[in-house]
């Protein structure tokens, strides 16, 4: 599974990365800690399924595809 903190901490590399955390932060503190929970699982559910897509969705991907491609 990708971590966060790892991704986190190559961003805090360049200075437009940080500007960007500094703004996310910020609009995430006004949030309460199971909406920023929320955000970050949410966050993190996405690079994986990017990094790795589940099975089942890259089967349905490639339905929609073929279903999309026979329609044309």
């Amino acid at each position: 599974m990708l971590h966060l903190a790892g991704l986190l901490d190559e961003l805090e590399r360049s200075e437009p990365a940080r500007a960007a955390m500094a703004i996310l932060e910020s609009a995430l503190a006004r949030r309460s800690v199971d909406e920023q929970t929320a955000f970050w699982r949410a966050v993190d559910l996405y690079y994986v399924s990017r990094k790795a897509p589940p099975e089942e969705t890259a089967a349905g991907v490639l339905g929609a595809a073929s279903q999309m491609a026979a329609a044309v």
